[in-house]
């Protein structure tokens, strides 16, 4: 398994700070998770996740 960061973008352009988490599955289950809390901010929102390149990166864990 290899980590990713999640990060997601507002129609106006703001892009969140990445999350680094353990794997795709667990960035998929955040994803979820905080799509179904808000659902108003779902509809909006554009989710990304990608590869994180460095175990020791400075994204928010």
């Amino acid at each position: 398994m290899s980590r990713v960061h999640l990060t997601y973008t507002e129609p106006h352009g703001w892009t969140s700070p990445p999350d680094c988490v353990a794997d795709r599955q667990a960035a998929e289950f955040l994803r979820d998770a905080t799509n179904a809390l808000t659902p108003s901010a779902a509809s909006r929102r554009t989710w990304t996740i990608t590869d994180c390149t460095d175990e020791n990166c400075e994204a928010r864990r």
